[in-house]
């Protein structure tokens, strides 16, 4: 599993609300019996689809990409994108496929993380148990069974 963080559109959401994601999501997954790599990418000004470009390079079976967004609304809001790598026949999403025809659908999202939205604690749970789900079904985004 490879984390990814962004400042997308919002670098202040990153800095008001990364210290409080971070370190519990991967505190919850490793407690989970997770692998995570050890080194996170950085990516600077990256949007959603440079996580998907991360996870193709890394051919990371799960990225977590945490990302600011919603610029100007007063609120400054992380997400954190979650896309489990492989296709239904357990073949890489990410080898023959660019960025650029990486299906959003098959991302779960989690959004509006702030003290003000989905408190970040919140957040971090709901990351956890999706990423369990994610594994346990093999898939993400639509394909991810409630």
């Amino acid at each position: 599993m490879q984390l990814i963080v962004s400042d997308g559109l919002n670098a202040n959401a990153i800095n008001e609300n990364l210290r409080s994601v971070l370190p519990g999501v991967r505190r919850e997954l490793l407690a989970a019996g997770h692998h995570i790599s050890e080194i996170d990418v950085v990516i600077e000004n990256g949007r959603v689809r440079a996580g998907y470009h991360a996870g193709s390079l890394l051919e990371a079976e799960v990225i977590i990409h945490l990302i600011g967004e919603r610029p100007g609304t007063g609120i400054n809001t992380l997400s954190a994108y979650l896309t489990y790598g492989l296709d239904h026949q357990g073949e890489s999403r990410w080898g023959s496929r660019s960025a650029a025809g990486f299906d959003h659908s098959w991302t779960t999202a989690v959004c509006g993380i702030h003290r003000r939205g989905k408190l970040p604690e919140r957040a971090v749970e709901e990351i956890a148990r999706l990423v369990d789900r994610i594994f346990a079904q093999r898939c993400s985004g639509v394909a991810l069974l409630t």
